[in-house]
């Protein structure tokens, strides 16, 4: 099982070409079940409570909320814990907590950069039929996808 810690990924820049920037936690959903982790069963695991409008599953890929008060770090770990098969988990995260307690259970590990490249890499050789999340249609940017560029470039919202 794959668990990614879907803030430390989708804040990660400079990785992903620009027809992928922007990525929201269903989009990622998208680009890991058209890479190499698509016949995994993957856990995306965000802060907070789901929002109405998201879609929460495709296939085996899951967007799973912590909740009210509980970050997506502390689930992690508490999944981590209580996993009867910690060595056959992949944590994704670059939070070094969540690190250390999957690495003392066996678990592996990896960073979120290495972990976009790879879905990254594994989009752009991905067969024609394969790479329905690069034709997207970005639409509108989100309120939030809109903050993060205007911090990106040191202007105030």
């Amino acid at each position: 099982m794959l668990i990614v810690d879907a803030y430390n990924v989708l804040h990660v820049t400079g990785v992903l070409p620009p027809d992928l920037a922007g990525l929201e936690a269903p989009d990622l959903a998208d680009l890991v079940a058209a890479s190499r982790w698509s016949r995994h069963q993957v856990m995306i695991l965000c802060d907070g409570t789901k929002p109405r409008e998201i879609r929460d599953r495709r296939g085996a890929i899951g967007v799973h909320y912590a909740g009210g008060g509980v970050s997506a770090d502390s689930a992690i770990e508490r999944l981590v814990n209580e996993s009867s098969h910690p060595r056959r988990l992949t944590v994704v995260s670059n939070d070094r907590a969540v690190q250390k307690t999957a690495r003392r259970r066996g678990a592996t590990v990896l960073r979120a950069d290495t972990f976009l490249a790879q879905l990254a890499h594994d989009a752009q050789r991905a067969p024609r039929g394969r790479k329905a999340v690069l034709r997207r249609d970005p639409g509108p940017l989100s309120a939030r996808q809109v903050d993060a560029w205007l911090r990106y470039f040191g202007m105030e919202p």
